[in-house]
């Protein structure tokens, strides 16, 4: 009776071992993040803002009125494409563009 004990109880203990060895080797299943998707980019907006062709004008101005605009020596451009802007280099007019 007590060997028929002994080998019950060193099966229950094989059986619990080995248990807990295959539940420590078993990949962890994770759930995914889901993954962002990049912002789609807008086409820029069309602006219409003025600009002194003349190399001393560091703005550019929301109005064509600009008492600023006054002081130009060279032609006073429109543009209305932000890309044309850009090749300027200028900032905005404090009195067109304040709040």
């Amino acid at each position: 009776m007590r060997s028929i004990l002994k080998i019950t109880l060193v099966v229950l203990a094989l059986f619990a071992f080995t248990n807990t060895i295959q539940a420590q080797t078993k990949p962890k299943t994770t759930t995914k993040a889901p993954v962002k998707k990049a912002p789609v980019k807008k086409a820029p907006k069309e602006i219409n803002v003025y600009v002194c062709t003349s190399n001393k004008d560091k703005f550019y101005h929301k109005r064509s009125s600009c008492g600023a605009l006054n002081k130009c020596s060279e032609t006073i451009k429109n543009i209305k494409k932000p890309g044309e802007l850009a090749k300027y280099k200028r900032k905005s007019c404090t009195r067109c563009f304040s709040k």
